[in-house]
């Protein structure tokens, strides 16, 4: 049998969600009477176009993709109104976190970023056998700035900043980010994940690519995975300056965006209302089901994203499963906490419905 790192041997795999299929099994039900509110996932399809641009893109799936994303990187750099240069992709933020800490990780150094957070923060520090230290939340589930800026020291080589972060769907404000950012001694990489940047509608949020354009030593992570509805097709970037990502590129395996992906992503783009329609409309349905969870009496994060963080009980995963069994996929936590993503108007409907059969469940 083959030899294996024993901390990679350790880990356990990732859970994206459990498949719709797999519960309709279990549990003898319809598929498509199945609701999953676990991944974080749009309830919307992708926006006008993208479709029609992705299929016509099939038609050459028999070469590769531009290994330089010559059209995409033109494309977000004028929409963010930064040179393309500014730019690196992958597949995915996930592929661009494994791509960062290979590149300024490794044995002997460590990665350093708020918990509970995003748990492939974790696993890329493992796969490049960098350290990692994981800093308890403040009260409010938002990441404690001062303490992670206290578990910096000359071992560090990356901080990992989650705005908003995931799973809580807490804010910092972007004034602290930035002073917390100058603190931080110029040999550590600063990433600033924005996953959910578009959701956001406090005016205390703002993106901090300034900061990635101006420093060497910070970046900024964004997803076409979310508000965009293309996370199937796996297309993050990076921006920042671009001394630092020619460095970062060389940790990066070729042909890293797939095609159809490339092309998706900038049909998506130049849609300034529709992003703001869906955001609009995301941010309605939160508001309403973190006030059921209010009238309710269950403990909850204040979120700014397409997600909320909840407390059902003792037991995370025993309260999860009763979801489960009636339909409904959400994502069990640690100590009893959950996420449950925001959906369409009638899975909140669903949603909302059997919350209330799994907590008189629970009370019994």
């Amino acid at each position: 049998m083959p030899r294996y790192r024993d901390d990679i041997s350790a880990l356990r795999p990732y859970e994206v969600g459990r498949p719709i299929e797999d519960v309709a099994r279990e549990h003898g039900l319809d598929r498509d009477s199945i609701i999953k509110l676990a991944a974080n996932e749009s309830p919307e399809g992708p926006f006008p176009g993208v479709i029609e641009a992705a299929a016509e893109a099939l038609t050459s799936a028999n070469r590769y993709p531009d290994n330089d994303l010559w059209d995409l990187s033109h494309a977000v750099a004028d929409e963010l109104s930064i040179e393309p240069r500014n730019l690196l992709f992958g597949n995915g933020s996930t592929a661009l976190l494994a791509d960062i800490t290979n590149a300024v990780g490794g044995p002997g150094t460590n990665s350093v970023y708020g918990w509970p957070s995003f748990i492939m923060y974790r696993f890329a520090a493992i796969w490049s056998g960098t350290g990692y230290v994981e800093v308890p939340l403040d009260d409010t589930f938002s990441l404690d700035l001062d303490a992670i800026a206290a578990a910096i020291d000359e071992d560090t080589r990356v901080v990992i900043i989650c705005n908003p972060n995931n799973p809580t769907g807490t804010i910092i404000p972007s004034d602290d980010i930035e002073a917390f950012i100058d603190g931080v001694p110029e040999s550590v990489l600063v990433v600033v994940d924005e996953a959910y940047h578009e959701f956001v509608d406090d005016d205390r949020h703002r993106t901090a690519i300034p900061a990635a354009l101006a420093r060497t030593n910070v970046l900024v992570l964004r997803t076409f995975s979310k508000i965009y509805s293309l996370a199937a097709l796996r297309v993050g970037y990076a921006v920042g300056h671009p001394s630092t990502l020619v460095e970062l590129r060389k940790a990066q395996q070729p042909l890293t965006v797939n095609q159809v992906g490339q092309v998706a992503a900038k049909a998506s783009l130049g849609q300034p209302e529709e992003i703001r329609r869906r955001a609009e409309a995301n941010s309605a349905a939160r508001h309403h089901l973190m006030g059921v969870m209010a009238e309710r009496g269950l403990p909850y994060a204040e979120s700014h994203t397409n997600f909320i963080f909840f407390r059902l009980g003792d037991q995370s995963r025993g309260a999860t499963e009763e979801f489960t069994k009636r339909g409904v996929i959400i994502r069990p936590m640690s100590k009893g906490w959950a996420r449950v993503t925001v959906g369409s108007p009638d899975e909140n409907k669903i949603f909302v419905a059997v919350l209330d059969e799994v907590l008189e469940s629970l009370a019994d």
